[in-house]
Parts: structure tokens; sequence; C-alpha cells
């Protein structure tokens, strides 16, 4: 097999791609705007042109994210929670694919139902708890902040409890749809105004938190540009309710975990924050040394 290892993180709206020569070290990285949805169903031709792209001629290739989803390159199923994270490489599902020298393989995600039954899933964050325990991240509460926020428990390197919320995908509707629209463009950070926001949604349901983006601007209680800090603040009021107060451990990009993190200090709830693209390049490192 080829010795180049490709890992990506194929999502609904952007495409990452990281590069590791043999010894698993990061070669270099791309990212587009070629998700799922960009490519139209013509993943194979996608992924040749980004084999050209990045000057590859053969690649052992790694996938996770949405791509593996029922409208990705091939539905993966889900693998239950119950299975340990160092057990994910035994679960890799291979992709046909046509593309002289070149293998896939796919992350399937996780699926998990609560104590009343009610199904979760993820896609694609499981490989990037499984990068940052490889660097040396505990069990305990993880927070991937994004579209769909994701609050994972891991104990004994399992996972045992999934929660998501729907808060990034929210805020985007909110923000560029409906009457909230207006006062929700250009979103900036002021601690006061911040934690002004997450002091009131802790007391108040998302819907009625919502309407509170409108009702404290309008009073000028609280300045537009930090309208969304009332939906975070909606989201660890309920999250604060089943995680303990040990550390929780953000995976998101810079600026959205840093948000994360502030508000989770004001809720008492210490964070420590990994870099997503570090821990993914661990994930495929560790995954591609496991299965072969």
């Amino acid at each position: 097999m080829a010795e180049t290892v490709l890992g990506i993180d194929w999502g609904t709206s952007n495409r990452r791609a990281y590069v590791l020569d043999e010894e698993r070290r990061l070669l270099h990285q791309h990212n587009d705007g070629f998700g799922i949805l960009a490519v139209e169903g013509n993943f194979e031709e996608s992924l040749r042109q980004l084999l050209h792209t990045l000057g590859l001629n053969e690649a052992d290739i790694y996938l996770s994210g949405m791509v593996g989803s029922r409208n990705g390159w091939r539905e993966v199923p889900y693998v239950g929670t119950g299975i340990s994270l160092e057990r994910l490489a035994e679960h890799l599902v291979e992709i046909p694919c046509g593309i002289a020298g070149v293998r896939c393989r796919a992350v399937p995600g996780m699926r998990h139902a609560d104590e009343h039954g009610m199904p979760d899933v993820m896609r694609g964050e499981e490989a990037q708890i499984f990068g940052a325990m490889a660097l040396g991240a505990p069990d305990g509460w993880y927070a991937l902040p994004g579209t769909h926020c994701k609050w994972v428990l891991v104990e004994g390197r399992r996972v045992s409890r999934l929660v998501t919320f729907m808060t990034g995908e929210f805020f985007h509707l909110l923000s560029h749809h409906g009457t909230l629209a207006s006062l929700m463009k250009e979103q900036t950070d002021s601690p006061e105004a911040f934690e002004a926001g997450l002091q009131a949604a802790q007391y108040h349901g998302f819907t009625h938190a919502a309407f509170l983006c409108r009702a404290l601007v309008v009073t000028d209680s609280m300045p537009a540009n930090q309208a969304s800090s009332l939906l975070i603040g909606a989201e660890l009021a309920e999250i604060r309710r089943l995680a303990a107060s040990n550390t929780v451990q953000i995976i998101g990009s810079p600026s959205l975990a840093r948000r994360y993190a502030f508000a989770m200090e004001h809720f008492g709830m210490p964070a420590t924050l990994w870099q997503p693209d570090e821990v993914y390049v661990a994930a495929i490192g560790k995954l591609a040394g496991l299965k072969n």
C-alpha cells in the first residue's frame, strides 16, 4: 500500500485534507469548499482532482465526516458507543474507488441511545476525540462546537453519553432569516455583554432565550453584536445539568472554542482547548498505524 497517508475530513460544506508521511507526520494541509453538497455526487472525480491538487499519485486514504452519511459517497453504518474508541480501526469501511494507487476507508461514526431510548449520532467528532485522547486527553466531557455542537462523555475510553445541540445551525438561521437577522450580524466579543447574555439564558428555555436577543437589544440592555451569547448560554445552561465540574475538553475552531471556554468559565466549568487540526492528524496517524 502507498506510504503516503491522506486523511480527509469531508463535511457538508467544507473539506479538509491532511497529507502525512510514512512516520505519520503532517506534510501538507489543504482546505476547500468542496463539501458533499458541492460535489453533487461526483465524489470519485472530486477526489481525483484533490489528489492532483496535492500532487499525489497514490495514497492510503482515511475519510471521516458526512462523506459517510446517507447523502455522502457511501452510507457507512454507525457503530454503537459501547465499543472502545481504540477499536475504531476495526470498523473502518472500504469505499470502492477506481483511482489507481488509491485505497479509501471511512470511519463509521457513532450512534447512542439515551436513558429514554432516544437516539443521537455523530460523524467525524468521534475521530477528533480519538485523536485528542491519542495526544493525552483524559476521560470526561468533550465539547465539539460547530453547526451541531456535540457534548460527549468518555468513560474508560468509551463514549457513554452523547448530546447534540443545534446551536450553530439556529444561529445561522436566526442571523440570516426572520426578525432577528438585522440584530445578529457582525458578532464580536465583549466579556461584559457576553456574560449578561449567559446570565439571562440560564433561566429560560431556548425559544424564549432567542426572543431575549431582540428584547435586550431594543431596550438597550445589550449590544446587538452580542446577541449570539444568549444561544450559547441556553446550550450551556442545559448541559451543565449533566456535566460534572471536571474539566471539559473543547475541540473546535479557535474563535468559537474561546467563546465556549469563556461561557464555561462563567458557569464554573473549567476547560482545556484542543486544536482541531492537531487532533485530527493524531487520529489519522493512529488509525493508519492500527489498520493496514
